[in-house]
């Protein structure tokens, strides 16, 4: 017979992709046509029995010592040989193998490329097969190798004994054997995973592993021990395309996994830690013993999509299917997904619901702003992952409600949007009345989370105000930044971004706002001065009346100070924050100030100044304010005073204490009523 090749086989064979991840991959390509072998024989009648294929593994080392030897598991892996009594090397098959991508098993899912993968990690393949051909027996033995020609010593004879082939995976190139599993326990379990399916249909025939020693393994048994326990299926279908899933249990894998199999062989697994985060990374404890799930997805879609070396799937990219609208991997995993769900939702419910249980606390008593996320969207709440820190599951809590937010939203759009139906005006109703209840669920939350930020503001406020590990105190930048952040107006920072409410509710509420800005660099304020105030603030009357026009009717200053600073000195305007306040005061008086719109404001000495210093009294401040004679606040903590004889200004110093015990009582009614006040 003529065997020269029809196309360069090393070209070839250097165009023919195998992952080193993937080196068992030539011997499960050999068992596959061994079992294509052993099916073909059993349609032509050439035997009734199933079949046997033997492995065995040859390993680096004298083969009389290893034959001798106990254990040789620890010894790498040079060859292997697999032994299959399938109707053997006949002229149809071996014309298969001579031509180049053959399409001779295109119908029963072969590539063409089988051999080429083989040569990708071994030297070459020595065939021997003999097979019937009119009623006699023939032989036909050859080599296999990465050259142009490919084919060598080529013999063809009469023989005698029974139809067999063997073919030897011959010395395994280091670069995949490094990667290869040599215990013959763990190669025999992974020829079992990657045909599993065929064992789950009764669909094998005999497969032994056996070492040099003549240790040997029976795959069936392994699969009945290992493998086989309590495996559920169940159909679902993708853009019209059927599926089927088989979730097994194994004992001896590593890790849970899904796999998407062509042609009753696994192509590409994947883990499913972070799919089904319940299941977890660890292996599932039962009397028993422990195992890891394994799913199987089949359909003729995969079988159709594979690419020519097993080891992918040649589907469309997301980004393809968004343009094309085409079924995809990424669609098909996550239907696979949502069947498994279903399949293992009395283990997940009870793993879920026990998480719950150790989470809702948390969320109850120390983030009550996530209650309605827990009530409204607890099954997005229960697929999160476990043992999350709180930090973790802020951030988790958070995209939950972000997204129900946005549904909500879209659905309030869609219900103002559609046509009202007077015939369907109870289902119209209904629909509304979900809406609101969880529309206003969101803006019970809302208030919640500004609730739990305030808390949260006074908490840090209090702990800044203490000695640090150096024995030192935070400066004034930093105890200003809690307040407002610095250098910036209230044209760059939004309403809900700071926290003049520790001072006074009403300055939450103004018109313009520059914090530690130079007058100078404030369009509203034309001054040539290089002073800085902490916080400048004049007011729209909006704040305090129903007018809607009014002017604006007073300025509100405030200073912050170092906690505990104690350097205060009188009539220093670096060292006495009386001073600066008047400085800024006096300064403001003589400048021009324009709104928004450009327009001039007309500041006289009748304006009100509001001037809030923000300190601890110590010593020296103390000894200033009594010679400038401040009067004590009635509850004795801080000192005010009213000045009126040249410009009208109430100036007020609060210590830090004073402050947060203020803070804490205005807010306290709404802490106790989310249970935060600890």
């Amino acid at each position: 017979m003529d065997l020269r090749s029809t196309s360069n086989i090393a070209n070839r064979v250097r165009n023919t992709k195998l992952p080193r991840t993937k080196p068992l991959m030539p011997l499960f390509e050999v068992i596959s046509n061994s079992i294509h072998a052993i099916n073909e024989a059993r349609r032509k009648s050439q035997f009734n029995e199933k079949g046997e294929i033997r492995i065995k593994i040859i390993r680096n080392g004298d083969p009389k010592v290893l034959s001798e030897l106990e254990e040789i598991d620890e010894y790498p892996i040079n060859s292997l040989e697999i032994v299959d009594n399938g109707i053997g090397l006949n002229d149809e098959n071996l014309q298969g193998f001579v031509e180049a991508d053959t399409d001779h098993k295109l119908d029963i899912g072969g590539k063409g490329v089988g051999r080429f993968v083989c040569l990708k990690a071994f030297d070459k393949l020595i065939i021997d097969s003999h097979y019937k051909s009119l009623n006699s027996l023939f032989s036909r033995t050859f080599e296999f190798r990465n050259t142009r020609e490919g084919f060598h010593d080529f013999k063809e004879n009469e023989s005698k004994g029974e139809i067999r082939t063997k073919i030897v995976l011959s010395k395994f190139k280091e670069e995949y054997q490094k990667h290869a599993p040599r215990a013959l326990m763990d190669v025999a379990r992974e020829v079992v995973l990657h045909f599993q399916l065929y064992f789950i249909s009764g669909e094998h025939p005999k497969i032994i592993i056996e070492n040099q020693n003549n240790v040997l393994v029976d795959l069936e048994n392994l699969f009945k021990t290992e493998f086989k326990s309590d495996i559920r299926e169940k159909e679902f279908h993708v853009a019209e395309n059927d599926f089927k899933l088989y979730l097994t249990k194994s004992f001896k894998a590593q890790s849970h996994r899904m796999h998407f199999c062509a042609h009753y062989r696994s192509v590409k697994d994947e883990g499913l830690a972070s799919r089904i985060v319940d299941l977890g990374k660890y292996s599932i404890k039962t009397e028993e013993g422990n195992f890891y799930y394994q799913a199987f997805i089949v359909g003729d879609k995969l079988d159709q999509h594979v690419d020519l070396e097993r080891v992918g799937f040649t589907f469309p990219t997301e980004e393809e299917e968004q343009l094309f609208d085409e079924l995809t991997l990424s669609n098909i995993r996550n239907n696979a997904i949502e069947v498994m769900e279903e399949l293992l939702s009395e283990y997940l419910s009870e793993v879920r619901e026990a998480k719950m249980e150790k989470y809702r606390p948390t969320i109850n008593e120390e983030m009550p702003q996530y209650r309605s996320v827990l009530n409204y969207r607890s099954d997005a709440v229960k697929k999160l992952p476990p043992n999350m820190s709180k930090q973790k599951l802020d951030i988790e809590l958070y995209k939950i409600e972000a997204d129900w937010k946005t549904e909500i939203r879209e659905l309030g759009i869609k219900l103002l949007d559609e046509k009202k139906d007077i015939t369907n005006l109870d289902q119209y109703k209904e629909k509304y009345e979900k809406f609101l209840t969880e529309f206003n669920e969101i803006g019970q939350s809302e208030l919640a989370r500004y609730v739990v930020h305030r808390k949260s503001v006074i908490d840090l406020l209090d702990d800044l105000l203490n000695q640090n590990d150096e024995e030192k105190f935070s400066d004034e930048d930093i105890v200003h930044s809690i307040f407002f952040p610095i250098r910036s107006s209230s044209d760059e920072v939004p309403f809900d971004k700071q926290n003049l409410w520790l001072i006074d509710e009403r300055l939450s509420y103004h018109s313009f706002l520059a914090s530690d800005k130079r007058f100078e660099k404030i369009k509203e304020i034309e001054l040539d001065s290089s002073d800085r105030t902490d916080l400048l603030i004049y007011n729209d009357a909006l704040a305090f009346s129903d007018s809607q026009k009014p002017p604006f009717s007073s300025f509100t200053i405030v200073e912050f100070k170092k906690p505990m600073r104690n350097d205060y000195q009188d009539y220093d305007p670096k060292r006495n924050p009386l001073e600066q306040t008047e400085k800024y005061i006096e300064a403001l008086l003589e400048g021009k100030v324009k709104d928004r719109n450009g327009r001039f404001v007309n500041v006289d000495n009748n304006t009100p100044f509001y001037a809030y210093i923000v300190c601890d009294i110590t010593p020296t401040l103390e000894d200033i304010l009594k010679r400038r004679e401040f009067n004590p606040t009635p509850d004795g903590q801080g000192y005010f005073l009213f000045k009126n004889r040249y410009y009208n200004a109430y100036f007020e110093v609060i210590p830090f204490d004073k402050l947060l015990t203020d803070a804490r009582r205005r807010n306290r009614i709404l802490f106790d009523k989310l249970g935060i006040d600890k």
